[in-house]
């Protein structure tokens, strides 16, 4: 049951209905039966799993809780769970690609479970915030079971927080017609970004670089970049979708993106992109391998060690690894070049406002490029074809080609071509108003009666024009 399917456009409202018209005491135990729903429409057998996780860290959670002031219990009962939930994590995640790195054919391949990447590290944070003191271990099963099970995030995040996302349970939500309509705007606006924009972006990619070899170095460098702003619409449309659906219910996630592609460096814009992951990586992985405490040198370490980690989350390919590798290692060149880089910008004669204009313009366009190049280990299905894709944009690109028709020659058509175009500074207003005012959804609804419901009948006509166009299925439901 996708966000995007006819079957969730029924599932949610009933769940909302039913949600705030039931009596409060039964509205927890209702959230968690329709959020197992939701999983086991992925899966019946994937619930097991699911269950399997809550179970064990919530077990660690008690544990920790009576073992206080015993220090090497709680060491103990924290290491277990960790091991058996990464045991599962490795076993559904990783078992396909270490068999096939060593050579062995078990015989069978394990089917991946949508989902698991993201609720088992959620669980994990769980255990260790109960295991570092931030929160008290939660002794009522059901609040727990809903804390990692809770139907907008369970497949694609964003990754909760237990001191955030566990007291809001108890929380009494009342039908707030403001809250209502700006989780609702927010929900349109996400449907907008996938079905509008990813998924007629994922026509162009796909045809792109499943003929890599024949297409020139301008051809290579569209769908690369396509691909940049296709990964982030599709991957931003779910997490808004996820915090519009929550929003309405009244509960508060994590926000996931923020403008990334308005930063001024790759080390920005990782702050800005899957913040919930990033966020867990830098408390549970980079802190406590020692941050930025323990000298220059373990500090770039520490930060290619978390990247590598981080693409080695997306996916069980080689691809992943390097491309977070090659995250690491641009952020460090970064900072390492840092100094220099003010000390040139200092000596600049330019000093006024439109060389300042300028200055971050081309600040946000080198790290878009940058951000691009990584990205196509992301989206390659090999090393080799990854290669082949850079070493074509690099070597056959011929500036004669933009002039040409060519630009039209990219799987879309002109008439999709042209209203992805529009439809992309579409996003970037939007995305500006969001830098700008930090809610687009609010700067609307102080507009006039007209502008707004000409706005609202503007992304609907365009989603249902949209709806059978490109990739359905959500990118991060891969990983």
């Amino acid at each position: 049951m996708l966000f995007n399917s006819i079957s969730f456009v029924i599932f949610f409202p009933i769940v909302v209905m039913a949600y705030f018209l039931m009596p409060v005491k039964l509205r927890m135990g209702w959230l968690l039966i329709t959020s197992y729903f939701y999983y086991m429409c992925q899966g019946p057998v994937y619930a097991l799993l699911l269950l399997c996780s809550t179970l064990i860290t919530y077990t660690a959670g008690l544990l920790m809780g009576r073992f206080n002031t015993d220090v090497t219990a709680k060491k103990l009962t924290i290491f277990t769970a960790v091991l058996l939930n990464l045991g599962l994590l490795f076993y559904f995640k990783y078992f396909n690609f270490f068999m096939d790195n060593i050579g062995i054919d078990p015989g069978f391949r394990v089917v991946l479970p949508v989902g698991i990447s993201f609720y088992v590290f959620q669980a994990i944070g769980y255990i260790a915030d109960v295991y570092r003191g931030k929160i008290a271990p939660e002794k009522n099963p059901v609040r727990y079971a809903l804390f990692v099970s809770f139907f907008p995030q369970i497949l694609a995040g964003p990754i909760g927080r237990a001191p955030e996302l566990l007291p809001q349970f108890d929380e009494i939500h009342t039908f707030d017609y403001d809250r209502v309509r700006h989780g609702m705007l927010r929900m349109l606006w996400g449907y907008f970004l996938k079905l509008v924009i990813a998924s007629r972006l994922s026509i162009a990619v796909e045809l792109i670089f499943n003929n890599y070899s024949s297409c020139s170095g301008w051809q290579l460098f569209l769908g690369a970049s396509a691909y940049s702003f296709q990964i982030y619409c599709d991957f931003a449309s779910y997490s808004i979708l996820a915090l519009g659906a929550a929003e309405i219910l009244g509960f508060r996630l994590t926000e996931n993106f923020r403008q990334p592609f308005f930063a001024l460096s790759l080390a920005e814009l990782w702050r800005r992109w899957h913040i919930s992951l990033m966020n867990w990586f830098r408390d549970y992985v980079y802190i406590p391998l020692g941050g930025s405490r323990k000298g220059t040198i373990r500090k770039h370490l520490n930060t290619l060690i978390v990247f590598t980690l981080s693409g080695l989350w997306h996916g069980a390919a080689w691809t992943y690894v390097l491309w977070g590798f090659l995250s690491g290692v641009l952020q460090v060149i970064g900072t390492l070049t840092k100094p220099a880089r003010l000390r040139m910008i200092s000596s600049f004669p330019l000093k006024s406002g439109a060389a300042h204009h300028i200055h971050v313009f081309l600040q946000q366009v080198i790290t878009f490029l940058l951000f691009t190049f990584t990205v196509v280990f992301f989206k390659a299905s090999d090393i080799p074809t990854a290669l082949g894709v850079l070493r074509g944009i690099f070597t056959d690109f011929h500036l004669s080609d933009i002039l040409s028709r060519q630009i039209f020659q990219i799987g879309l058509g002109t008439k999709n071509l042209l209203i992805v175009l529009a439809m992309l500074a579409v996003l970037f207003i939007v995305d500006t108003i969001n830098e700008k005012t930090g809610d687009a959804a609010a700067a609307l609804f102080r507009q006039k009666w007209f502008i707004r419901w000409g706005t609202y009948y503007f992304f609907v006509i365009m989603i249902l024009s949209s709806a059978n166009i490109g990739a359905a299925q959500f990118i991060y439901f891969n990983f």
